[in-house]
């Protein structure tokens, strides 16, 4: 005799889920400046080149330390030397070595950068690469984008539901976040480097905006 026994079963059908897509964009005032400029000398002989590079560089790096600019927000980026050719009768004619200094500059007072540059091209600077505006506490910001982006995905997950007569789960069983493209320091929109008569180089920061996505997963 085998001692009675019983079995149950029980079916509990799976939950369904449904995939939405948040996204928030914030757009900020810049507050901070990052400038790429540099020092260009040409001489027939290297090591002169070299040293007059090296004399207007440390007039340049002086002449800014002396708006307020920190040392710390003052690096060198860049330093090549490379011989210039010209041609003439299609042969190559050595002409002098170019030696350039490049020099990357953080402006944490942005009402400065334009006097920045104005002051570095009276002390000897001839190039300026590239003008970057952003926000010195990004972090925090993309964190705000971040959640109302999460907010989004709530909100439209609930209009979908409503429509289907569903309920769901306003607790996300998944949240991706998606790396987006345009948080990055915006490059100088307009610029208008000084004159001759004392007119001042005048920047443009416009706005910077900033973007938070995800891809949140719930369940009903």
């Amino acid at each position: 005799m085998y001692p009675s026994s019983s079995l149950s079963y029980t079916h509990v059908p799976s939950k369904r889920s449904l995939t939405v897509y948040g996204n928030s964009t914030l757009s900020i005032e810049p507050n901070i400046c990052k400038i790429t400029l540099g020092i260009n000398t040409e001489s027939k002989n290297v090591t002169t080149a070299q040293q007059e590079n090296a004399s207007t560089h440390q007039q340049v790096v002086t002449s800014i330390l002396g708006l307020g600019v920190p040392s710390a927000n003052i690096q060198t980026i860049d330093y090549t030397i490379f011989p210039q050719y010209d041609y003439v009768e299609n042969k190559q004619v050595f002409k002098s070595y170019k030696v350039t200094h490049l020099l990357s500059i953080l402006v944490e007072t942005i009402q400065l950068a334009g006097t920045v540059i104005d002051t570095a091209v009276q002390n000897g600077a001839n190039q300026v690469t590239s003008i970057h505006f952003d926000v010195s506490n990004r972090s925090d910001h993309y964190e705000q984008a971040l959640q109302k982006a999460i907010k989004d995905s709530l909100s439209k997950a609930k209009a979908i539901a409503e429509t289907l007569r569903i309920t769901i789960d306003p607790i996300p069983v998944k949240v991706l976040e998606i790396p987006s493209g345009s948080n990055v320091p915006i490059p100088l929109a307009k610029v208008s480097f000084a004159e001759v008569g004392g007119v001042s180089t005048n920047l443009e920061p416009g706005q910077l905006m900033i973007e938070a996505k995800v891809e949140a997963k719930f369940s009903y």
